[in-house]
């Protein structure tokens, strides 16, 4: 080799990295030292300005990486440097914070390895990770000792373990905490103690914390949805840390909504005072919409119950009344209970027909080629209906179709509409599904070609008469008394049947706070199934001082708009909501297994429908995070979360962790610049100043429950207890104990903590089932004598 060689002509590896050390263009080598014994290189070379901090580190990992060495070590000069020892004391306090050692020294040089990499074989490695479990132990025999201690790098984990003497420096046993961020150097071996390899230190350094910085300039993001570990076996936020880093990113607020309840809410409010940002009181409620989740009756009428109708239906070649078609319409005109005229049509869709859809329907191309155009077909439907009332089953996709095909060929479209599914889901609740041929079976209608139009429309139309009889018999006169009647069908039963959806409720003022906690109380003592419901009907009566948002892809909005619902349904829905949410694409994903989504693509359209029905109704878009974990390293513990509940897919990736504003605009980038940025940015804040800060609770004062005469029953309770074990003169131990501890109690107003947790095991017991209280209240004479153990 010549005495001087171009490094990049020896070292092509590093070409990625060009621009370092001033440029390696114009860097030589002098000399290359290997040792295959210890898989190490030595490096002599030169280059045209003093290497940065980390700059020959990373030369050094890349060529360890590229030759497989374990270790490698680039010794630097520079040409034009006059006094290579001085450096400049502002260059120190510029540099980042370096690590520091405990035991023995780290060579500059060493390459790192992944503890997922390593094995028995591994020899002599470097390692960075955090300390997750400290178990050092001391050896009182023979004065020795054993640094002992677990680290990950989230690839992997790893025991560290070292034998230490008596006449060893025992210093290190105090110097490593859970949480700590080492660098080891030492050799890996099979630890006979574990049953595992472990690292026998070298050397150990106490590294800087990585922490995630949320470096977007100008206004930050608010997150306003956030679980933390109170949300039960689906969270695992801590809130102090949620707020710790949401004020260290320079956020000015930031919202807490576990799943039904509000005990973080101290954590998040303690939180927010030692650092200094505004912090949003709310939830993410199970909501029932016990009012008008879904409507039987469209449109406002007159018209008698036993008025005559349309029955009708359609086939499209997907469920998208944007980007599909119809394919055929079909309809019959019932008079009188009898058939006096039928419609049936092929559409031309302009499109071919999915394969899927062709087998589903048995509809073609051949069969829609030279058919009427989309206008055409649905200007002779609509002649054909004239003002008569319409009936269709799960018409909100019916009638979406048709209205969205009327506007785009300018015809004019207001039906009033009776929807069959809704009645039948109110009226017929010994079915569990009600799909049209499921209801027609049941009705005792006879067989028919399900999925083509001019069949489903006749027997859509035989089960509206079927079902009107129901509706009479439970006193219907008018169509426009099904809703009344069906409401009362429901009644509290019919909630029950409902399946919850999620809503969000945030906080304003002091007056909304109040009210949170009352639909909080609400939902587990008078609508708790399952989990603590909040039905509609409630929330209405309570809804001073809320602001409600639509919530995730299981909140009401989006659950309709997966079932394929009409703008105008999604509208009417929506309006109930002060912001729409929409949230990352990871989110949703389920979708696409569960069938609801061909792609990502229509997981971003399902957000831009949203955003497009939000900025037509003048409503708030809010993009959310979602966020269950703060790290993304510690999507690993919810994986462990999910797997216990027995979730299919708890191993499947779902980083909803808490996001920067970049990783958020990034995210949402195909909602176009200016909506990126309100639905991120503007819009979060926006909401955020709505919110008052709230002073939780008053400092320095407690406000301790009240029951009535609680300690006169508490003492009554004991005494009468006392005397029917051991009669009118009980053993002196035993009236001595009872008196001492009622004393205290009494003197401490402690009585109302015993009767409280009497009550609450008396009425377990009262309802046949067994319990007992432990800790402080269960465990005396007196919790035994008052029945509460």
């Amino acid at each position: 080799m010549p005495e001087e060689t171009l490094f990049l002509d020896i070292f092509g590896c590093c070409a990625p990295h060009a621009e370092l050390c001033g440029g390696l263009n114009g860097a030589k080598v002098r000399s290359v030292t290997v040792s295959r014994e210890e898989r190490s290189m030595d490096v002599e070379a030169s280059f045209a300005h003093p290497p940065a901090s980390g700059e020959l580190t990373l030369l050094e990992n890349c060529l360890a990486e590229e030759y497989g060495l374990r270790d490698v070590r680039i010794r630097a000069d520079f040409p034009h440097e006059e006094k290579p020892a001085e450096k400049k004391p502002e260059e120190k306090k510029s540099r980042p914070a370096q690590s520091k050692p405990l035991l023995g020294k780290i060579p500059k040089s060493a390459a790192r390895s992944e503890i997922r990499d390593l094995t028995a074989e591994s020899g002599t490695v470097l390692v960075t990770g955090v300390v997750f479990e400290e178990d050092s132990r001391k050896i009182a025999k023979n004065n020795a000792a054993v640094l002992s201690f677990s680290i990950t790098d989230y690839t992997g984990s790893i025991k560290v373990s070292k034998y230490l003497r008596s006449d060893d420096d025992r210093s290190i046993l105090e110097k490593i905490r859970v949480g700590d961020r080492l660098s080891v150097r030492g050799n890996v071996s099979f630890n006979r103690y574990d049953g595992d390899i472990a690292i026998e230190p070298a050397a150990i350094a106490l590294e800087p914390p990585l922490l995630r910085e949320d470096d977007a300039p100008g206004e930050k993001r608010v997150e306003l949805h956030l679980h933390t570990r109170y949300s039960a076996l689906d969270a695992l936020t801590d809130p102090a840390a949620a707020v710790k880093t949401a004020a260290r990113w320079g956020h000015k607020a930031i919202a807490v909504t576990d799943h039904g309840v509000a005990q973080a809410f101290p954590d998040f409010w303690h939180a927010g005072e030692k650092h200094g940002i505004k912090v949003i009181y709310g939830l993410e409620g199970y909501y029932v919409n016990d009012t008008d989740d879904m409507p039987a009756l469209f449109g406002e009428t007159d018209r008698p119950l036993d008025t005559d109708f349309i029955g009708f239906d359609i086939e499209t070649t997907g469920l998208d009344t944007e980007s599909d078609r119809i394919t055929e319409i079909g309809a019959v005109r019932i008079v009188n209970g009898r058939v006096a005229g039928t419609f049936q049509t092929f559409v031309d869709p302009q499109m071919p027909i999915p394969p899927d859809v062709v087998q589903l329907t048995g509809i073609t191309d051949r069969d829609v080629f030279g058919a009427p155009s989309e206008t055409e077909a649905v200007k002779g439907f609509l002649e054909f209906c004239g003002d008569l009332p319409l009936a269709a089953h799960n018409a909100a996709f019916d009638v979406g179709f048709i209205t969205a095909a009327a506007q785009r060929g300018g015809l004019a479209f207001d039906p009033v509409t009776i929807d069959t599914l809704a009645v039948a889901q109110s009226t017929m609740k010994e079915l569990r599904r009600f799909r049209l041929d499921n209801v027609s079976h049941a009705l005792g209608l006879p067989e028919f070609n399900h999925h083509r139009a001019s069949d489903d429309a006749l027997v859509c139309g035989r089960i509206f008469e079927k079902l009107r009889d129901m509706l009479r018999e439970r006193g219907a006169e008018k169509l426009s008394d099904v809703e009344r009647v069906l409401l009362e069908v429901r009644g509290v039963e019919g909630v029950r049947r409902q399946q919850a959806k999620h809503i969000i409720l945030l906080v304003k003022n002091k007056a909304g706070l109040k009210n949170l906690y009352k639909l909080i109380s609400a939902s587990y003592l008078e609508h708790f199934r399952r989990n603590p419901i909040i039905p509609k009907s409630l929330l209405m009566q309570h809804r001073e001082g809320l602001i409600i948002g639509s919530a995730c892809e299981a909140g009401e909005v989006f659950r309709s708009m997966v079932r394929r619902a009409s703008d105008a349904e999604l509208k009417r829905l929506a309006a109930f909501y002060d912001y729409l949410e929409i949230q990352p694409i990871c989110n949703n994903r389920f979708l696409i297994d569960e069938g609801n989504a061909k792609d990502e693509g229509e997981l971003r359209q399902y957000n831009l429908r949203i955003a497009r029905i939000a900025k037509e109704m003048g409503k708030p878009l809010v993009a959310t995070g979602d966020v269950h974990f703060l790290d993304p390293e510690d999507e690993i513990y919810r994986h462990i979360l999910l797997a216990g509940r027995k979730f299919a897919d708890a191993d499947r990736p779902l980083p909803i962790y808490f996001k920067t504003t970049d990783e958020m605009l990034e995210e949402f980038a195909y909602l176009g610049e200016a909506d990126c940025y309100d639905a991120v940015i503007r819009n979060p804040n926006a909401i955020a100043d709505m919110c008052e800060d709230i002073e939780l609770l008053p400092k320095g004062q407690l406000f301790a429950p009240k029951i009535e005469n609680s300690a006169e029953l508490l003492k009554e309770l004991c005494y009468t207890k006392m005397h029917d074990l051991y009669g009118e003169h009980p053993p002196e131990v035993v009236q001595s104990r009872v008196d001492t501890e009622l004393k205290t109690i009494l003197e401490h107003e402690y009585d109302v903590i015993y009767m409280s947790a009497q009550k609450l095991v008396q009425d377990s017991l009262d309802h046949g089932y067994l319990v007992g209280s432990r800790g402080s209240v269960g465990s005396s004479i007196v919790a035994y004598m008052s029945g509460i153990t």
